[in-house]
Parts: C-alpha cells; structure tokens; sequence
C-alpha cells in the first residue's frame, strides 16, 4: 500500500498548558546525589544528539490539530491516569512522566476538557519539584490559562519559548538526560494517542502519521543503545521491536520548489515536498500494537 502525504513539519517540543517562569532553579543536593547513583550515571549521551534529535520532534500538538481538525473522535481514556507520582521512582522515570503529562495536559486543552486539568496539573507540579524544575512551573497562570483558551498559537509560542528556557536550564546544568526523557515521554504519549486513534479509524491519513515516525523512532532508539547508562540501554532494549518495525517502511520525499504566501501581512514559506509512503497496512497496524505496548509498558 502507498500513501502520499504533504511534508509533516516536525518541529520543537510544546508542553502546551504549561506556563515556566525565566528563571533557574538552585541546585538540590539529594537530586544530585541520586543522579550519581550507579543506575543513574553519566550517559555519554552527546548535546549535538538530543539537539539534532529534538529538531526532528513530532510535537503532540501537531499530532492533537490533526486529529482535531479531521474531527476524529478523542476519549480522556486515552491518556494516562492522574492518580499518582509515586510510582516514578527516580529521576529519570520522572523526566519521562513529566512529558507525558505535558503531552496529555495539551490533548485537553485543545478538547476543551479543562474540568481534567487540575489533576494533571498537580501530578506534573509534583513531578517538576521533585526534579528540581519547580521554579519554571507556575501553577496558577496554569490554571488561568486553561479557563482562558483563546489563542492557540499564542499559546503554542509561548509554551515553546518556556520550554526552551527550561532546556537551556538543564544544559546548563549538566542534566541533558533529563531533557532527553522529557522529549521521549512527550513524544510516546502522543504517539499512543495517534496509534489509538489510528487502531479504531483504520483511516490512511492516520496510517500516514503513524509512519512519519520512523526516523525519529530510530535516531531514538540509536542515541539510547550509545548510552553507556544502563537505564538508557533498557529502553534502547525495550524499543527494539518498534524499531525493527519502522525499519521496514520506505519513505520517498519528492523535493518540490517552496512557495511564498502572504498570511496577515507576512511572508510564509510553504514547504510543497511530498512524502511517498510505502508501507503494508499489516505493517501499520503491528507499529501501533507496538507503539501502544512500550508506552503501557514504560508509563502506565
């Protein structure tokens, strides 16, 4: 089977919901020293991999527009339960958790489900102090902002500039790794909700979305297995099955000449490329079987 899409920007990551203050947050010694642990090492993951990675990001407010404007249908049973943070154990679990949350705070958002967000709101505050990122997180613009949804794109910029602030933070901090996990549970949750609705639709266009993943899916999988950390060798582990999967698809991109259009007075460049994907629709469903047992697995 051939599917032909439009090129599917993939762009940097959104918590969209979340609103982080400018400035840093001070060092806490216990943090560090479970950092340190042997389970917990130095990753030897390199800066120049996760930029290069969150470059190539699927944000899950893209993936929630598509969803929305090709008006699927969207359950609040997709997403994770707000129950507990006690069963992120360390740091690492907790970055991913962190980007889950983020990632379903955004699905109710753009559903207007906002009678959830509370729960969320205090399970990623939870999670965010514990990681020592509690100063980025400002709780009641949070809650305003989810009575208050107006603008979309405001919102979307400025949860990228906020997030942006926060990785710097991180770099800044030696805690990479940290960045890199909240990227991956962002990322996973979002693909479970795409594959979910992907499993019950059987439609092509959300066939197309689940296998635009591929190359992030791998560059993914290789930054992990590089890892000398043997949390990240886990997951690299864990990914496998994806991955062999993905590596079946075959994606064509068909470059074409960009044009420009004004839109409110700008000039926007639009990107006409083409992506030809050749891909069985066996093969699509396996991937969303696949997509939907790592992120049960890992998060839930």
């Amino acid at each position: 089977m051939k599917h032909i899409t439009k090129h599917w920007k993939m762009i940097s990551i959104i918590f969209l919901g979340f609103q982080f203050y400018s400035c840093g947050g001070g060092s806490d010694n216990s943090l560090e020293t479970e950092l340190k642990e042997p389970d917990e090492s130095s990753s030897e993951i390199s800066q120049e991999d996760i930029f290069n990675l969150l470059e190539t990001f699927p944000t899950p407010v893209e993936m929630a527009m598509v969803i929305k404007n090709a008006e699927y249908d969207f359950s609040s049973d997709m997403l994770l339960p707000a129950d507990s943070s006690e069963k992120y154990l360390t740091s690492y679990d907790k970055a991913m958790a962190m980007g889950a949350f983020g990632a379903d705070m955004g699905y109710l958002n753009i559903y207007n489900k906002v009678f959830l967000l509370p729960d969320y709101l205090k399970i990623t505050r939870t999670l965010a102090k514990d990681l020592d990122l509690d100063n980025f997180f400002d709780f009641k613009s949070m809650l305003d902002m989810a009575e208050n949804i107006d603008n979309i794109d405001s919102l979307i910029q400025m949860s990228t500039e906020s997030f942006n602030e926060m990785e710097a933070y991180l770099r800044e901090q030696g805690r990479d790794e940290i960045s890199l996990l909240i990227v991956f549970g962002t990322w996973l949750e979002g693909a479970y909700v795409i594959a979910e609705i992907a499993g019950t639709s059987q439609d092509e266009k959300m066939f197309n979305r689940v296998a635009e993943q591929k190359d992030f899916v791998i560059e993914l999988s290789r930054i992990f297995s590089s890892s000398s950390d043997k949390y990240f060798k886990e997951l690299a582990r864990e990914m496998i099955p994806l991955k062999q999967l993905y590596e079946k698809i075959e994606i064509e991109v068909v470059l074409k000449e960009p044009t420009v259009e004004e839109v409110d007075g700008q000039l926007i460049f639009i990107d006409n490329s083409e992506v030809i994907i050749h891909a069985e629709k066996a093969l699509i469903n396996n991937i969303i079987q696949g997509t939907k047992f790592l992120r049960n697995n890992l998060l839930n």
